[in-house]
């Protein structure tokens, strides 16, 4: 549905809204305030999810940094995941999204191409600690359904290309399990090494100064575009699929706030990265492009939770 009939369908469901307030009386105001309290319930405590393929699953836990619960936009409650305060990304077919929320990030899994559709996650000072980086191998993700292919440390091991992370491992550092946490397989995509240690990195850098030295709080969406319903042209390993591009959603706010503080002056940071050799050199700031574009090209519909006025104008922003 595009956005344009969404709104319709909104201006439609208020005008009933507004009928049945004048028919209702005090009883339908009565009622609106008991559904009012139900969201900021369900803000503040999360849903279950369902667990059968072909609809998203999740995986929850409960750890995590304290926050205020974001209220969501255009009267949507917030999921109770930090990490998508702004939203589940989301496109017209659920069938290949397994949606994992953990404490350190989320992501939705597809388990045709062995990768991620995409990771979210906050940023912000909490985050960073002295916890050591973690050594040894790369990890499969065991919360992932059995009957999933686990991609494995050796799925890249002289495939000429990177393990690269998407939350990167110094943006979780507070504790040794956060850290960890970083190197399950699930977070990670094969990336050229110039790529990685290139525009890539300097992207990460960036978002690190503004979360661990400028105090804002930072809301990230990454993952590589995938061949939407097709097997991936390119694998390696056991079929795990070789992004041509990839790119990276950073939504800047201030500590504490969520999608309803988001305004058409609030800085979205948007990239789209070829996964190519000879570009370690690069600045990031090359490679800006829309958030319009990356939802284009990713099939992806992001930022859901902010108002749908405030997201035609910033996802069609490309910064200076």
């Amino acid at each position: 549905m595009s956005r344009t009939a969404s709104r319709k369908r909104g201006k439609a469901g208020a005008l009933g809204m507004f009928v049945v307030a004048l028919l209702g009386g005090l009883g339908a105001l009565l009622h609106a305030c008991k559904a009012d309290r139900w969201l900021d319930d369900l803000a503040s405590h999360g849903s279950g999810e369902e667990k059968s393929r072909p609809r998203p699953t999740a995986t929850t836990t409960t750890s995590g940094p304290k926050v205020s619960p974001a209220r969501g936009g255009g009267g949507k409650p917030a999921d109770p995941s930090v990490h998508l305060a702004l939203g589940v990304p989301a496109d017209d077919d659920a069938s290949d999204d397994h949606l994992m929320r953990k404490a350190q990030y989320a992501l939705s899994y597809n388990a045709d191409q062995n990768v991620a559709n995409w990771v979210s996650w906050q940023i912000d000072a909490s985050w960073f600690g002295d916890a050591p980086r973690h050594k040894g191998k790369f990890m499969t993700d065991a919360e992932l359904p059995s009957g999933l292919y686990r991609v494995t440390h050796d799925d890249y091991t002289g495939s000429g290309y990177d393990r690269g992370h998407m939350v990167r491992s110094e943006e979780r550092t507070r504790s040794p399990e956060d850290n960890r946490v970083t190197f399950l397989m699930t977070n990670i995509l094969p990336q050229y090494h110039d790529l990685n240690a290139g525009p890539w990195l300097r992207l990460e850098e960036s978002c690190e100064e503004l979360g661990r030295k400028r105090g804002k709080q930072l809301f990230v969406m990454a993952g590589g575009v995938l061949k939407r319903g097709k097997k991936p042209t390119k694998t390696i390993g056991k079929g795990v699929a070789v992004p041509d591009t990839f790119f990276k959603i950073v939504v800047v706010l201030d500590p504490r706030e969520g999608p309803a503080d988001v305004t058409e002056s609030t800085p979205v940071i948007a990239v789209l990265m070829p996964n190519k050799e000879g570009i370690q050199d690069e600045g990031w700031e090359k490679y800006r492009t829309t958030v319009d574009e990356i939802e284009r090209r990713t099939g992806y519909d992001f930022l859901t939770a902010v108002d749908e006025d405030v997201q035609e104008a910033i996802e069609a922003k490309k910064g200076d």
